[in-house]
């Protein structure tokens, strides 16, 4: 029995494949079937078995090497859920808009699963640029813009909790009290901009992006590169992106102005 009193059951083969999936999706290379054996404390015969049904469904592919790693497969499924398909449909005209405009890529972020995830992504007009790669997650902290956006604009108490997750994901400002300064100091200008703490050269730009409710729902960010043909200035590129953001964000409920 449960702690709640009802009735608990289980499904072992269902466990032991989503403990391969779950394991494969939080590793940066592919793993063999040994090792995923010795992670998740099973055996080889066990895990051999998985693997098969899990590669004949598409959920893991089989490398040459013979190791094995995610597909895109949950990344599709998940953009069949009605709520991100309609922010993605919504969002893909007003970001190939302002691409073109400023010369330089934009993507779109969302929280899940203390990451941020990037759902949507348009490349550079230009024949040349930076970009960050569809499909790409990162872990919830405090040294993207992205994440300072989707917490600094949240109510109080969902603020709070997407704090806790950014400490224990390894927190980069001196401690929680200047991260609270400088979320505050975020909201009040109303977007974040900075130079890459990841990527030296590049200017990031993040825009919160509403939609019904009363906290952001997806940051709309733009990593900035001076390039020689890009006339278009920080200031005008920033002008634009909160543009953009208004207008997905309208499309989405919120109201205007």
């Amino acid at each position: 029995m449960a702690q709640d009193g009802k009735p608990s059951y289980t499904a072992p083969a269902l466990e032991k494949g989503l403990d391969i999936v779950e394991l494969l999706a939080s590793t940066a290379e592919p793993m063999s079937q040994q090792q995923i054996a010795a992670r998740l404390e099973r055996t080889t015969s066990e895990i051999f078995r998985m693997l098969n049904v899990l590669v004949r469904r598409g959920y893991v592919s089989r490398e040459a090497d013979g190791t094995y790693a995610q597909t895109l497969k949950q990344f599709d499924l998940a953009h069949r859920h009605s709520p991100v398909r309609r922010l993605v449909a919504n969002a893909l005209p007003v970001m190939q808009r302002v691409s073109r405009l400023i010369g330089q890529s934009t993507h779109l972020v969302v929280h899940y699963d203390r990451k941020i995830l990037v759902v949507a992504q348009v490349d550079s007009s230009e024949p040349s640029g930076f970009c960050v790669r569809l499909g790409s997650h990162y872990p919830f902290r405090d040294d993207r813009g992205s994440v300072q956006v989707l917490t600094a604009f949240q109510p109080p108490e969902e603020q709070a909790a997407l704090i806790d997750e950014i400490v224990t994901n390894g927190l980069c400002h001196a401690d929680v009290a200047a991260l609270r300064a400088a979320l505050a100091a975020l909201r009040r200008r109303g977007y974040y901009k900075a130079a890459s703490a990841v990527v030296q050269g590049v200017t990031e730009f993040s825009f919160p992006v509403f939609g019904g409710g009363s906290g952001a729902i997806a940051a709309l960010a733009s990593p900035y590169i001076k390039q020689r043909d890009v006339a278009i200035s920080l200031s005008d590129t920033r002008a634009a992106l909160a543009e953009a953001a208004r207008d997905i964000s309208i499309s989405m409920g919120a109201h205007a102005g």
